[in-house]
């Protein structure tokens, strides 16, 4: 019988036990010097001058955009094809959704109708880098400048790819990225923002720690803005930080299995492999495929032990975020045709083969 094959699986080894054994030992287990270090190396991998650690990357896009002012009364447009937590974490701030249809074969917003969307109460965009693939930011900077927008990216499936040569997590004023188990680098949960400007940087600190700037006691410590408690400890960047040491040999293995998908499925009829910008950088984390018998594929895989995961349902089809389906049809082609091919770290060529070779037969 053949040997099942793992959608994604999260490899750790004895590197992060070491770091961790060294938190333990050290008796300081919370938000400390190591989590600092984690912030420092994802900054470096960024290009970004400041990183903040927080608890998840839902958190993270709640935070940025607390950090530049949007709260209650205010609007904020959303992609509509995206996991549901880009949504959520605008409802966390207590601002309200504007959904938006994306781009047919990049699933990024539709920048055009973004700007169409635009209403009165409308103070930000959060576009997201769908499975790696960055937003048009040169056309979304060029439009918030204009209509006096602020940016706040979803880039919590990016880090490591980049847009046109420049890494995605440096656009607009500050990015969030999700460590979640799923995730290129993870430390089980967990999430990091990242951003270039001081201010920004100054008041995520104070949001992510009861309004301490600074490291505090737990005593008679002050608290002279509003914060709450989303912080990173260390032993989740003890985790972090050994995962970062294998960063490039894992976007290495992206890429190599990105051609091995083309070269198995290019040709194949009823699929489509979107396009990656090798020469801009861009890495998707999962290969990703537009298959117009998606449900008989995933059937099939799942027959042969094969893992696979099907698009998110858009945003708007939700129950809480429930939306007619008029304006959403390329969110809706995409979902009804999405599905993320075997991806795992270690997958092999052989591994690659196989699962293609059912998808080819569940097409015929």
């Amino acid at each position: 019988m053949s040997k099942p094959i793992p959608w994604f699986s999260v490899e750790t080894g004895p590197e992060e036990t070491e770091k961790v054994n060294q938190v333990i030992a050290s008796n300081y287990i919370n938000d400390g010097n190591v989590t600092r270090e984690f912030e420092r190396r994802c900054a470096e991998v960024l290009g970004v001058k400041h990183c903040v650690g927080v608890t998840s990357g839902t958190v993270g896009i709640a935070l940025a955009l607390m950090a530049v002012g949007i709260g209650p009364g205010d609007e904020v447009i959303v992609p509509d094809l995206t996991f549901i937590a880009t949504a959520n974490a605008v409802r966390l701030t207590g601002a309200s959704v504007r959904l938006v249809d994306v781009e047919p074969r990049r699933f990024a917003l539709d920048v055009a109708k973004a700007e169409a969307a635009i209403g009165p109460k409308t103070r930000a965009i959060v576009p997201v880098d769908v499975n790696g693939r960055g937003a048009d930011y040169v056309t979304l900077e060029a439009l918030c400048k204009k209509r006096g927008l602020e940016l706040i990216c979803d880039a919590a499936e990016a880090f490591g790819s980049r847009f046109q040569g420049r890494p995605l997590g440096s656009f607009g004023r500050a990015s969030a990225f999700s460590f979640s188990a799923n995730k290129t680098v993870t430390t089980g949960q967990g999430g990091m923002v990242a951003t270039n400007e001081d201010a920004v940087h100054d008041r995520l600190r104070e949001l992510k720690d009861q309004g301490r700037r600074h490291q505090g006691t737990g005593g008679n410590d002050l608290h002279p803005v509003l914060g709450f408690n989303f912080k990173l400890t260390n032993l989740q960047a003890a985790v972090g930080l050994a995962q970062l040491d294998r960063l490039e040999r894992r976007l290495d293995g992206f890429r190599k299995r990105n051609r091995w998908y083309q070269e198995l499925l290019g040709d194949c009829p009823g699929i489509v492999l979107p396009a990656v910008d090798d020469n801009g950088g861009e890495i998707t984390q999962w290969t990703d495929a537009l298959i117009d018998r998606a449900d008989d594929v995933e059937k099939a895989l799942t027959a042969e032990k094969i893992g696979s995961r099907r698009f998110w349902l858009p945003i708007h089809r939700q129950d809480s975020y429930k939306r007619p389906d008029s304006g959403f049809d390329a969110s809706i082609e995409a979902s009804a045709k999405g599905l993320w091919l075997p991806s795992h770290f270690s997958l092999t060529e052989e591994e690659a083969e196989r699962a293609a070779s059912v998808v080819r037969r569940a097409l015929k």
